[in-house]
């Protein structure tokens, strides 16, 4: 596969995960969507500079120079922004357990 082909659909990953995040914390909140963001905004635009930085840098590695020996940098900027993706859809199944339980547990 594609090296540009893997980062670009790794950063497709991370803002899905982060935009169901999002609908899951306003569904969660009691107010509208408009103050769950004001609340919240920040810490998910900060999740998302933090998951897309080693991204950048691993296309910015990549774009320029043709190398024919291993690229360290790109493999722990990938694995990274992976590990941060399983630790993202950990949050997200458990605000999203919290909504369902919420909704249909206490019946």
């Amino acid at each position: 596969m594609n090296i540009m082909l893997e980062i670009l659909m790794t950063w497709l990953i991370l803002i899905l995960i982060l935009t169901i995040l999002v609908q899951g914390i306003r569904k969660n909140s009691k107010e509208g969507a408009k103050s769950v963001f004001r609340r919240w905004g920040g810490l998910l635009i900060g999740l998302f500079v933090v998951g897309t930085v080693p991204l950048g840098f691993a296309m910015y590695t990549e774009w320029g120079v043709e190398r024919l020996d291993a690229n360290i940098g790109l493999g722990l900027a990938l694995f990274f922004t992976w590990a941060y993706c399983a630790l993202l859809l950990c949050v997200e199944l458990i605000v999203w357990g919290r909504y369902w339980y919420k909704q249909y547990g206490k019946k």
